[in-house]
């Protein structure tokens, strides 16, 4: 499956259909970019108010889209959500330590868990194409790459943790226009933390946390990170839950959200 070509692009309705039944368990990138993808956590309902005071408080790490009541698998603010079956994989925590990946959360959902939805730059991506900014890293056929970096998010209580960040290389030609296009999607990370040399914050670029096929940035382009929701793990790990469920990078929840949809501005 690859996501360079719209016409290769798997339909929302098949996506979904898929992901149910176990068929897909890999990258949401190729997923009609039209719909807005989403970063996930889910946590013990005596946890959530700290967690959403922590996102009101850094929220270009994790822009709140939609949240559920406590022991609702439902989302109705994005479609015909059951967020325990929705996303292709999942990771487990417990007590604040990673346990294991899984495809369904039917062995795990208990009442009293509640479900927080936030920006993926996926969607941020698809933005930037719509605005004809090329996106180098597609055109080599690579996704790009997730940096730690020495940045701390804002604490709220005992959540605390270093923000981090995805890369990928823009034209030097584009930046300010990539930084304005930004801008205009505050609930898909909005505009970028960092543009240029990756050492100011802490990063070797030759030493990801995660990267999706090779990295380079040519002469004529420049690093430019964003804040990433996988920040929100290392929250997780800060504090010690005795469970707790976030997406696996890069398998996100793909809502009914249009692109242009209100719901992704914050007021």
């Amino acid at each position: 499956m690859t996501y360079l070509e719209s016409s290769e692009f798997i339909t929302l309705s098949d996506y979904r259909t898929q992901v149910r039944t176990g068929l897909w368990t890999g990258p949401s990138r190729g997923v009609d970019p039209s719909f807005v993808q989403c970063n996930v956590v889910i946590l013990p309902e005596d946890w959530a108010e700290s967690f959403q005071a922590w996102c009101k408080e850094n929220v270009d790490v994790a822009p709140i889209i939609a949240s559920s009541a406590p022991g609702d698998p439902s989302l109705p603010a994005l479609g015909e959500i059951d967020i325990r079956s929705d996303l292709p994989q999942y990771r487990i925590y417990h007590h604040g330590a990673f346990s294991h990946e899984t495809t369904s959360l039917t062995q795990v959902w208990r009442d009293g868990l509640g479900s927080f939805t936030f920006g993926c730059s996926f969607s941020l991506e698809a933005a930037l194409r719509r605005h004809n900014i090329p996106l180098r890293h597609e055109e080599r056929g690579v996704g790009g790459a997730i940096y730690n970096t020495t940045i701390d998010t804002t604490p709220v209580g005992p959540m605390q943790g270093p923000l981090v960040v995805s890369m990928r290389p823009i034209h030097r030609d584009y930046i300010e226009q990539t930084i304005e296009t930004c801008r205009r999607y505050p609930r898909l990370h909005g505009a970028p933390v960092h543009v240029g040399d990756p050492s100011a914050i802490g990063i070797d670029i030759n030493q990801p946390r995660e990267q999706f096929g090779p990295i380079t940035v040519e002469d004529d382009e420049l690093p430019v990170f964003w804040a990433c929701g996988v920040t929100t793990q290392g929250i997780i790990e800060s504090v010690d839950p005795d469970l707790a469920i976030t997406h696996k990078s890069g398998h996100m929840l793909v809502s009914d959200l249009p692109l242009d949809s209100d719901l992704l501005n914050i007021p």
